[in-house]
């Protein structure tokens, strides 16, 4: 007999990630999965457990606390009820819950998920710093550092503030964590960001390095996504016939890419992307399923950076062709013989003295 899949009332795609409890709340209600009475339960068991944790809060001491204090501990209360109900098998399940669990139950059992995932996000950021690159761009390493992420761990509140992530974090990924809040948003970016710097592992620092530095002389400054570029520069390299651990492409190689891809529809445009990229799995041996899926997903907004490229002609800031910051032109300046202190004096007085730029200038040719 075939299976038969089971059809669910409550349509995940309209729950929001990072206010969980509260949207499968508004989706129950409105699906008539839960009657005013129950919502009222609901609602008297959340200001009672808001009650208890501002008791809690104050130690005691104090029966009020400010307005914010109780607004934050309640979102708090919030966001680790939805967590545990996030966790379930489907939303059906988590109304299940809702109706046969008491708020104060589902509040502890999400206390413990929190506490857990918070675990794994600290092992996500050994493992960050780990694999780190070596790259001289500020947003990165500050992000990377004890005063970026690093915040998150000493000041993170799980019993009051599990909804918010205190961190400074400047670093853009090449996939945004969108929809998710406290640790399950730092959870996500670690996990991106430790693929990312996977990928990146497999090139040199200093074909990185030279990459950036063609993009921008700028690039320490910048708030760009380094593995966006390493990747782009991989695939553009194999589309040239080029060595994709160089990274490097010419400018020759980016007016053939032109030639070559202005004729593709997207779909050919997308396709021919894919099967580049399946090929440098091959050739850097890169087997990891979730490394390979980061790298898919990041696959269409390189398409569509290139599709505008192709469009106005500007390839080239799309496709970059490495340069060596050792080699460039530089600009030295060598003193001549130092000018006698007392002349020197008496040259600034008189061009002190002295009205006109012009009579300055000529002083100045007369005298240095």
């Amino acid at each position: 007999m075939a299976n038969i899949e089971k059809k669910h009332i409550i349509d995940s795609n309209k729950l929001s990630g990072e206010q969980y409890f509260t949207s499968i709340l508004q989706e129950t209600y409105s699906n008539g999965l839960l009657c005013d009475s129950d919502m009222e339960k609901i609602q008297l068991q959340c200001i009672q457990l808001l009650a208890y944790k501002c008791e809690r809060y104050s130690g005691g001491e104090s029966s009020s606390i400010r307005v914010e204090a109780a607004e934050s501990i309640m979102k708090s209360n919030l966001y680790t009820i939805g967590l545990y109900l996030k966790s379930l098998p489907d939303p059906d399940s988590a109304v299940d819950e809702l109706k046969s669990e008491k708020i104060s139950e589902l509040y502890e059992k999400g206390r413990k998920l929190v506490s857990s995932k918070l675990q794994l996000a600290k092992n996500l950021y050994t493992m960050v710093q780990n694999n780190k690159l070596d790259t001289k761009n500020h947003s990165y390493n500050s992000t990377l550092s004890e005063n970026g992420i690093g915040i998150f761990f000493k000041s993170y509140n799980i019993d009051y503030e599990a909804h918010d992530f205190p961190a400074n974090i400047d670093y853009q990924l090449c996939n945004p964590v969108n929809d998710l809040a406290g640790v399950e948003f730092i959870q996500k970016y670690l996990e991106n960001l430790y693929l990312e710097n996977e990928f990146c592992m497999n090139f040199a620092s200093k074909n990185i390095q030279y990459l950036l530095y063609g993009y921008d002389k700028n690039y320490p400054d910048l708030l760009i996504n380094i593995f966006e570029q390493v990747l782009t520069a991989a695939l553009g390299c194999y589309l040239a016939g080029r060595d994709i651990r160089e990274l490097n492409i010419t400018k020759e190689d980016i007016q053939y890419l032109y030639g070559k891809l202005r004729r593709y529809a997207r779909h050919e445009l997308l396709s021919t992307i894919n099967d580049a990229a399946k090929q440098i799995f091959m050739e850097l041996k890169l087997i990891e399923p979730s490394l390979q899926g980061y790298i898919e997903r990041s696959l269409v907004t390189i398409v569509t950076n290139i599709e505008n490229a192709l469009k106005i002609n500007t390839l080239d800031k799309v496709f970059i062709a490495s340069k060596n910051p050792d080699l460039e032109p530089k600009i030295r300046f060598e003193s001549g013989v130092k000018m006698d202190d007392e002349q020197y004096r008496e040259l600034v007085e008189e061009l002190i003295t002295w009205r006109y730029e012009s009579d300055k200038l000529e002083l100045i040719k007369e005298k240095v």
